[in-house]
């Protein structure tokens, strides 16, 4: 496996030693995509959200700080990540305000219609079939909830308007409406929002 597979994998599933670095680093180099995701999630302080992949939690902090009834769970596969996230966010857990995992979409375990929002950033181009994952994510969705992903597309050839659109189709093909399309230019590549609603 070359360098570059290395990190990829790393990025996508952070492990031992690297992969403390690769938290350290996403903590600090993702100030303009966290920004711009929790403006995105339009929170409302009495929301219940998921993250999935909240990495070394520096998003799910930021919205865990603006919630006041609210809660906010987050699952991510790392436990490098749930080290991470869990000292980040500490004060938040223990007043029961966020609640942290260490696992995939398939290991959820809240009950369905729990969630307002569910969202998650530069993940889902981590999973073999992206539709499938949506579609297993939709039933934990409240009616008109939303399913939130942003993400940079760096490593990808075609267009970014061609990477929105599949991602559109793979939310269409979970059943998901009133789908949203937004872009942002960032460094170092354009990062693409898009959010779709449970009926």
């Amino acid at each position: 496996m070359g360098l570059q597979q290395v990190i990829i994998k790393q990025f996508g599933k952070p492990t031992g030693t690297i992969g403390r670095f690769v938290g350290w680093l996403l903590s600090f180099k993702n100030n303009d995509r966290v920004n711009w995701t929790f403006e995105k999630l339009r929170l409302r302080p009495n929301d219940t959200l998921l993250e999935i992949g909240y990495g070394p939690g520096v998003t799910l902090n930021k919205v865990a700080d603006n919630l006041t009834l609210g809660f906010v769970a987050g699952i991510d596969h790392s436990e490098i990540m749930l080290g991470q996230a869990s000292r980040r966010n500490k004060i938040h857990i223990e007043k029961g305000k966020a609640k942290l995992q260490c696992g995939t979409v398939w290991d959820l375990e809240y009950p369905e219609n729990y969630f307002d929002t569910i969202y998650g950033s530069n993940v889902h181009f981590f999973w073999k079939n992206p539709a499938k994952e949506f579609k297993h994510l939709v039933p934990f969705l409240k009616p008109g909830g939303r399913l939130v992903m942003v993400f940079q597309p760096r490593l990808v050839k075609t267009e970014i308007k061609e990477v929105a659109n599949e991602t559109k189709i793979q939310y269409e093909q979970a059943g998901l409406t009133n789908i949203e399309i937004d872009f942002k230019k960032m460094s170092p590549v354009t990062c693409i929002y898009i959010s779709g609603q449970k009926k």
